[in-house]
């Protein structure tokens, strides 16, 4: 089917979502958005724990996969038209949904030589029972349509590994009055740490550790616990810090903490204009401060290691490696905290490990790895050759291939089984907390995956 086609026939199935209103609808879960188009079609689904695996009723070619761990429930879409393409709004990531669209499309107009697998992945889930696809794929070519450029495909994916780091703490018993209080930091941008890694993105829980600095220079003030993160896949954009104050220094926090809070605010505007710092007083916490030393030991191993993208290839500015702390909880004895190292080279996680490592004896801490996942590179060049050969005829043009620190929910999904994957995904912009996305580009995919299944064998 030809592109211009295509494109009619994807306007006309967005629009048929709501016949009522063609500019505006809403999804209320991708999930069961794309299970009720094949069920319409009869076509046969297993579920198996969270995941589904759909056959189609023709050969399997390629298995189209969705991982829809990041997926946003309730969405509302609005439908522009401009010069060249209508614009496809949505104040959630448009990512799952552009993929959506894709599936859906695919299962109404084109032929059936290929399957579909939707799953819940992240790497809190490694063993969540993937071995079972073992007796239902049907082909040993996997498309992930989650990478979040176009006019590319990624078949390579980074190793990770995942290390619990420890300080211990002493507490003590405060010898004088005392006022106890919340500092929250939140809104920052954060999101998944292996997407948009070349746009900075501030750490929760290192620039909290920096915020206290700045007030306890000023002002003294003993912390009690640090909070920060909640998924170990995820830049962190919150944290908290409970702390005691003396009660007789209480108004000249307040003064200190409002010259920190827009000196904080002022500097970051540029990456993070969302950014809240607030300060309340709370009761009393079961557990006691920690000492000065203790406080020493957790700031110093946060401000040693290294967070964000760690080397860049300066000549296609591909971000080879990146560290990001995770989560921090405060337990009786110790802080914990999680970190996740990205890399795609061996050399890059060496390095890494040498500076946490190093972070974690300076500050008399315990670091242990959790788990790690090896680099993901398909044992041959069939199925990127594949697209490669179909985007030179449609675009008359070279098809890049990238490697990529995102997509590691397949390399955890498929590490036991001889498959081959490569990532596709469709462009989108950002800007005033509206994600944008055009009919074009995704016609444009849905044309290269057709022509892909023409083309093998």
């Amino acid at each position: 089917m030809d592109y211009k086609n295509i494109y009619n026939n994807l306007d006309n199935y967005i629009k048929s979502i709501d016949r009522m209103n063609v500019d505006s609808f809403s999804i209320e879960s991708i999930e069961d958005f794309i299970l009720s188009k094949a069920e319409a079609k009869k076509l046969d689904i297993i579920s198996f724990g969270s995941s589904h695996y759909i056959k189609n009723t023709g050969l399997a070619k390629i298995i189209l996969h969705l991982n829809l761990d990041d997926a946003k429930d309730k969405i509302q879409v609005h439908i522009d038209d401009s010069e060249d393409s209508k614009i496809i709004k949505s104040k959630v990531n448009v990512n799952c949904l552009m993929s959506a669209f894709i599936i859906n499309y695919m299962i109404e107009y084109c032929d059936c030589n290929f399957d579909i697998l939707l799953t819940k992945n992240n790497i809190h889930l490694k063993d969540a029972g993937y071995d079972k696809l073992r007796e239902m794929i049907r082909t040993d070519k996997v498309v992930n349509l989650n990478l979040l450029q176009s006019d590319c495909i990624a078949d390579e994916f980074s190793a990770l590994k995942l290390f619990l780091n420890q300080v211990k703490v002493e507490r003590f018993t405060p010898d004088y009055e005392y006022q106890t209080y919340r500092l929250e930091l939140s809104d920052l941008s954060g999101g998944h740490a292996g997407e948009e890694v070349d746009k900075v993105k501030l750490n929760s829980i290192k620039l909290m550790i920096g915020i206290i600095r700045k007030i306890r220079a000023k002002v003294d003030i003993d912390i009690v616990s640090l909070t920060g993160g909640f998924r170990y896949d995820y830049i962190p954009r919150q944290a908290q810090v409970d702390f005691i104050a003396n009660k007789d220094f209480e108004a000249e926090l307040v003064n200190i903490f409002e010259i920190v809070k827009n000196d904080i605010i002022e500097k970051n505007l540029k990456y993070e204009p969302e950014m809240k710092l607030s300060i309340k007083k709370i009761e009393s916490k079961k557990h006691l401060p920690i000492s000065c030393e203790s406080f020493n030991h957790l700031a110093s191993f946060i401000e040693l290691i290294p967070t964000g993208s760690y080397f860049v290839n300066s000549v296609d500015e591909q971000t080879i490696s990146s560290c990001s702390l995770a989560t921090a909880r405060s337990l009786k004895n110790y802080i914990n905290m999680i970190l996740v190292l990205r890399s795609l080279s061996e050399e890059s996680m060496r390095n890494m490990e040498d500076k946490i490592k190093l972070a974690s004896t300076i500050s008399s801490s315990t670091l242990t790895e959790r788990f790690n996942i090896d680099k993901w590179k398909n044992t041959d060049n069939e199925l990127t050759e594949v697209f490669k050969k179909s985007y030179m005829k449609l675009e008359g043009e070279e098809l890049k291939a990238i490697k990529t620190q995102f997509s590691l929910d397949s390399s955890i999904i498929f590490n036991n089984l001889n498959v081959k994957i490569i990532s596709i995904g469709v462009k989108y912009k950002q800007g005033d907390s509206i994600y944008y996305s055009s009919l074009d580009d995704l016609s444009k995919l849905i044309s290269l995956l057709e022509t892909v299944l023409s083309e093998i064998n």
